[in-house]
C-alpha cells in the first residue's frame, strides 16, 4: 500500500505547513501499521451506557471543568455545521454538543459519546493524532486516513494536568465545507481555559506563584503558575510554566522558589505584600542566562489572606537581587540572608478554630465553610493538636 504523493517523505520540515504535512504523513504510516486500509468502514462501536457512565465518573473533574467551556465554544460555532467533543486520555468521547443539522452525518462515523477515536481504531483523525503528538492538530478532508471520513474537518487540542500528563482532548468536528482557519486556535484556547480551571481547582488551598515575561501577561491564559507548599517547594505547574522552565514534572517537583529564583519564600512574600509584584531572575538549565519575569503571589484561602514571614540567619543561602516593581520606576534591593519560616500553619489553625467556634463545633458545617472535606478537616485538627467536640 503506497501513501499518496503529497504525503511521501520529503525534506526536513521548516515551516508550519511542512510540519503539518509531516504530522499527517507520520499518522498515515501509523494507520497502515495498525492494519487499517483507506477503504475500511469506520468503526461504529461504542461503549454501553453503563461503561460510559463509569468512565464519565472517573473523569468527573475533567468533565466539570470542560462542559462550560464546551458550551461557550459551541455558541461561537453555532452556524458552522459542527460538533464539540471531549474525550479522555485514551480517545473515548465523554461528552458531545452538536449542531442539529450535522448530527445525522456525525452518526455515520460515530461522532458520539462512548466512541473511541484513537488512531488504532479510526486512523488519522484530529483526536487520535493529537493524543499521539500531544500537540494541537488539524485534520481536514482527505487528510483523514479512512475515505469514510473525508467529509470531515476536525481541529483538536490536548488538555494537560498539573504534572504535564494528558487528561484528554477537546475537538471541533464539522463538515469540511464549513472549515474556518481560526477553529484550531479556538480549540487550543478552550484547552487552556480547561487547564486553568483544573489547576485553580486542584490548588485552590495552596500558595500560587504567577509569573510572565511582561507585567501585562499576569492574569492571562499565557501566564506561568506554580503551586507551592508552605516551605516554597513546587507542588505542580501549569503548561506555560512547564514550557518556560523546560523541566519534566517529576524534576520540577524537586525544585523550590529558592532554587528557581534565588529568593526565599518569606522574602518574596514580604515584597509581594508591599509592592504587588516583583521582577525575579529565573534560573534553570533550560536557559543559558537568567530570564527576568514579573511575578506575584496569590494566597490560599486557609491562610486567612496573609503570609507572615520570619527570616533566620543562614550561611548557606545566597543573597539574591530582587527588582521591586511598583508603579514608580524599578528599584533594586537586596534580600536578607536566610530561610523563610512561615506562620501559615499557625494562621491555618486559627482559621479552623474560628470556623469551629462559629459552627458550634460541627465538623461538617465548618468543613463546608472552609471549602475542604470533613476528613481533611479532621486530619488537620489531629495534626494541629486542637481539641474539639465534633457533632457532625
Amino acid at each position: 500500500m503506497e501513501l499518496p504523493n503529497s504525503y511521501r517523505p520529503g525534506p526536513v520540515p521548516t515551516t508550519a505547513q511542512d510540519v503539518h504535512q509531516q504530522t499527517i504523513l507520520s499518522s498515515h504510516e501509523r494507520s497502515l501499521a495498525f492494519g487499517l486500509l483507506p477503504q475500511h468502514a469506520a468503526d461504529l462501536s461504542r461503549l454501553d451506557p453503563a461503561a460510559l457512565q463509569e468512565l464519565q465518573h472517573r473523569n468527573t473533574r475533567l468533565c466539570a471543568q470542560a462542559l462550560p467551556v464546551m458550551e461557550m465554544l459551541h455558541e461561537q460555532l453555532a452556524h458552522a455545521q459542527s460538533m464539540v467533543l471531549l474525550t479522555d486520555a485514551s480517545g473515548v468521547v465523554l461528552h458531545a454538543l452538536g449542531d442539529a443539522g450535522f448530527l445525522q452525518k456525525a452518526q455515520t462515523v460515530a461522532l458520539a459519546p462512548g466512541a473511541l477515536w484513537s488512531e488504532a481504531r479510526k486512523g488519522t483523525n484530529a483526536i487520535g493524532t493529537a493524543l499521539m503528538t500531544e500537540r494541537p492538530t488539524l485534520v481536514h478532508g482527505q487528510e483523514h486516513f479512512l475515505k469514510a471520513m473525508h467529509f470531515l474537518t476536525c481541529s483538536a487540542a490536548p488538555i494537560f494536568d498539573h504534572k504535564g500528563a494528558l487528561l484528554g482532548v477537546i475537538d471541533v468536528s464539522g463538515d469540511r465545507r464549513s472549515y474556518h482557519p481560526h477553529t484550531l486556535a479556538l480549540a487550543g484556547m478552550a484547552a487552556r481555559l480547561i487547564e486553568t480551571q483544573w489547576f485553580a481547582d486542584k490548588f485552590r488551598h495552596s500558595l500560587r506563584l504567577h509569573f510572565h515575561a511582561q507585567a501585562a501577561g499576569l492574569g492571562t491564559l499565557n501566564e506561568c503558575v506554580l503551586a507551592l507548599d508552605e516551605s516554597g517547594g513546587v507542588l505542580g505547574a501549569n503548561r506555560r510554566a512547564l514550557e518556560l522552565l523546560g523541566a519534566a514534572a517529576p524534576h520540577l517537583r524537586r525544585e523550590s522558589v529558592q532554587s528557581l529564583f534565588g529568593v526565599t519564600l518569606g522574602a518574596l512574600a514580604d515584597l509581594s505584600r508591599q509592592h504587588g509584584h516583583v521582577v525575579l531572575a529565573l534560573r534553570t538549565g533550560h536557559h543559558a542566562e537568567p530570564v527576568h519575569v514579573f511575578a506575584k503571589l496569590s494566597i490560599n484561602r486557609m491562610s486567612g489572606g496573609s503570609i507572615v514571614a520570619h527570616e533566620e540567619p543562614s550561611d548557606t543561602a545566597p543573597a539574591p537581587l530582587l527588582h521591586i516593581a511598583p508603579s514608580d520606576p524599578l528599584v533594586l534591593t537586596r534580600a536578607s540572608h536566610g530561610t523563610a519560616v512561615l506562620s501559615l500553619r499557625d494562621n491555618e489553625m486559627k482559621t479552623i478554630q474560628a470556623a469551629l467556634n462559629t459552627c458550634g463545633g460541627n465538623l461538617s458545617l465548618a468543613a463546608r465553610q472552609l471549602g475542604i472535606g470533613r476528613s481533611t478537616l479532621y486530619r488537620k485538627l489531629k495534626s494541629g493538636g486542637l481539641v474539639s467536640s465534633p457533632h457532625g
